[in-house]
């Protein structure tokens, strides 16, 4: 129990107890025992004022994959293995991270090497010609954000005990040869899902989290609202007419994305990493989760028997998180589907194109079938 919850307790004893005040007096009267007492009152504080993570890791690891590629999926399933914590979201590497590439959240962002890196504060109070505590900013900066991940990631080691931490989040993708100026001694798993089933699990996931909904954050156009709409509202109708759930120009965006991202994390993983990179499909854990989760594990360093395997693909299913069966669809659930190969029932001739045009080679580079 921390501190805070014992003051806490001791706050309500009081208020419901009229012999506390009388109790506390007769200890405190006690000198030996007034000693204790305060002994004990000044280590809790210290401990609460002055606490920092301990935690040290045996492994670290970053997961990459493009957005709706099954990393949030990969992350459930790791995180319930008693020697993994995978944490998400934390945005520690992008230095050119300031906006999102597809404009549909206006907001601005962020990484934690471009808040440190573009720190003019932290620039001037480096070079002051007095400062003798810098030398060279690039090696100094370098190993700033070593120290402050490692910080985030100790947390999360002393949170849970456990011996092996990593963190997934979207942009990682993009800046595997980043990460490895600060972590080359990291293990890196790149999950790839076929671009064009991205696309249509972004698009719901747009239209679900869309800025005219209560909490919405995504800015679509009036035409994808119109879309989205028409679709939720009569989906077999809407297909039937070979209507398309994408305008081009989104469509087109989220091709390059795909292509450029998945293409840049494949060269760097394997140039940069070398045996510290391992590339998984999604398709591949849908169809085969034990065997695809084993090489995970190994991969790790993690114990991988199959009753620890069962635990972590049970925490995790799809029934489990969805309550619905595989394939049954929610197109307001942050798990819609849970498939592979949707995009073949919602393409349209002209989606089939466009995507084509753009990132066909990179779908055939990446094994994937292109008509």
């Amino acid at each position: 129990m921390d501190a805070a919850r014992i003051i806490e307790r001791l706050r309500d004893y009081r208020a419901q107890n009229e012999l506390f005040d009388r109790f506390v007096r007769t200890v405190m009267s006690n000198e030996h025992a007034a000693r204790v007492v305060r002994a004990a009152v000044a280590g809790v504080s210290a401990k609460v004022r002055h606490s920092a993570p301990s935690g040290r890791y045996d492994t670290v690891f970053f997961i990459a994959g493009e957005m709706r590629s099954g990393t949030s999926w990969l992350r459930r399933t790791l995180s319930a293995h008693p020697e993994i914590a995978c944490g998400h979201e934390g945005s520690f590497f992008g230095r050119d991270y300031e906006r999102e590439e597809i404009p549909v959240y206006p907001g601005p962002v962020s990484s934690l090497t471009r808040a440190l890196a573009g720190s003019e504060e932290l620039r001037v109070w480096h070079g002051l010609p007095w400062n003798r505590w810098g030398d060279d900013y690039e090696a100094d900066l370098r190993n700033l954000v070593r120290l402050s991940v490692d910080y985030f990631l100790s947390k999360e080691v002393a949170r849970t005990g456990k011996r092996i931490v990593g963190d997934k989040s979207p942009q990682h993708t993009e800046n595997l040869d980043e990460i490895h100026e600060y972590y080359p001694d990291a293990r890196i798993i790149h999950i790839v899902r076929d671009g064009r089933d991205v696309a249509v699990s972004a698009m719901h996931h747009w239209w679900r989290e869309a800025s005219d909904r209560p909490g919405g954050i995504f800015h679509l156009t009036q035409e994808e609202l119109e879309i989205r709409d028409a679709y939720l509202g009569d989906r077999e109708g809407f297909l039937a007419e070979g209507r398309s759930i994408f305008t081009e120009e989104r469509l087109r965006q989220l091709a390059r994305r795909w292509s450029h991202r998945v293409g840049k994390a494949h060269r760097d993983g394997t140039t940069l990493f070398g045996e510290r990179y391992l590339e998984i499909r999604y398709e591949d854990l849908l169809r085969d989760t034990p065997a695809t989760l084993f090489r995970v594990l190994e991969f790790l360093g993690a114990r991988r028997g199959e009753p620890l395997i069962e635990r972590c693909i049970r925490a995790s299913s799809f029934e489990r998180v969805s309550n619905r069966r595989q394939g049954e669809e929610d197109a307001q659930s942050f798990f819609r589907k849970g498939v592979a190969g949707d995009w073949k029932n919602v393409f349209t001739e002209r989606d089939r194109r466009v995507y084509g045009e753009i990132a066909g080679k990179q779908l055939a580079e990446m094994g994937y079938e292109v008509p």
